[in-house]
């Protein structure tokens, strides 16, 4: 069951991805993740816009843990040398850099929308890593403060989070650290094969959680081109999005990814039971991988390999 991402080991191929508004379920969601994730001996980003100052996470958490930070490349730059400053003083193993959102879906928090309660609760701390805004520094409410107001159209934060993410700025992150870059939200070969040009370690197929574009492929339809499209390379794969169950994560690793990460449960398993919950999802996606694995003839994971796995429209008649 152990694999390694970017050459360090991790006992099961499933990381918890970054999420925002976590602290809605566990005022230090992110550092239960981080728990949770050391404990099962796996790996856990942390969300450049989540609810927790990555100066405060990382003594929250095990300093022997398996951590990588997620960040956009902001307007100002100083908010994104502010993360990775953090990142390599706290001994994070990689930058992970969201490419997928230089604008906000207008579904995101509109009035109709399904997140509009979700937006209105008070935070403490939100999005607690932008830490310029409008060119200054910013300063915390005491009283704290709804992400409706910072993400309202024309706000600041606003403005800072959703940006147009050039080449240009990614060579420009590439200058300013020595650590691995994985580049998120990558789902076409060209994508794939240019970011790979660029040096980056890792490509994180990602479709945003299936909420920035309507229509976007599913992450596990895109993976075997992009897979393909570097394979010549030293570039690792990994995939997130859809993965529920055991079953689903082989059926990434058979297509190719090296790991995946998962949102959605690890919040799930959050509300459910705060940070036992959060083990719960973890124990159970690894019991549910290998009892699957033993079931496909593998009885490790670099057995696992395509042919354990064959697209439903393959089983379609021919009319």
């Amino acid at each position: 069951m152990w694999t390694t991402v970017l050459g360090e080991p991790i006992s099961m191929p499933v990381g918890i991805a970054p999420t925002i508004g976590s602290a809605a379920l566990h005022e230090d969601a992110e550092a239960t993740f981080g728990r949770a994730a050391s404990r099962a001996k796996t790996l856990m980003v942390l969300s450049s816009v989540g609810d927790l100052p990555i100066e405060t996470f990382v003594k929250k958490v095990p300093q022997d843990g398996l951590y990588w930070a997620q960040t956009y490349l902001f307007r100002d730059r100083r908010n994104t040398l502010h993360i990775v400053r953090n990142a390599e003083r706290a001994g994070f193993k990689a930058i992970v850099v969201t490419v997928d959102s230089p604008v906000e879906h207008k579904s995101v928090g509109s009035k109709n929308g399904p997140t509009r309660r979700y937006l209105d609760i008070l935070f403490r701390t939100p999005v607690a890593n932008i830490r310029f805004m409008d060119g200054q520094e910013r300063e915390f409410s005491k009283e704290g403060t709804t992400l409706a107001e910072l993400w309202a159209d024309g706000a600041a934060c606003h403005k800072e989070s959703f940006c147009f993410a050039n080449w240009d700025e990614l060579a420009w992150l590439k200058s300013q650290t020595k650590l691995a870059i994985v580049l998120k939200g990558v789902v076409s070969a060209d994508s794939a094969r240019q970011a790979a040009s660029f040096g980056v370690a890792g490509i994180l197929v990602s479709a945003h959680g299936g909420r920035q574009l309507d229509g976007v492929p599913a992450p596990l339809d895109v993976l075997p081109e992009i897979v393909h499209a570097v394979k010549d390379t030293n570039v690792e794969i990994y995939m997130d999005g859809g993965v529920r169950t055991g079953n689903d994560v082989l059926k990434a690793l058979a297509l190719g990814a090296r790991a995946v990460f998962i949102g959605r449960p690890a919040l799930y398993g959050l509300a459910y039971n705060e940070e036992e919950g959060v083990d719960q999802v973890l124990n159970i996606l690894k019991e549910e991988l290998s009892i699957t694995m033993a079931l496909c003839g593998c009885s490790t994971i670099s057995e696992v390999d395509r042919s354990i796995v064959k697209h439903e429209t393959e089983f379609h008649p021919k009319l």
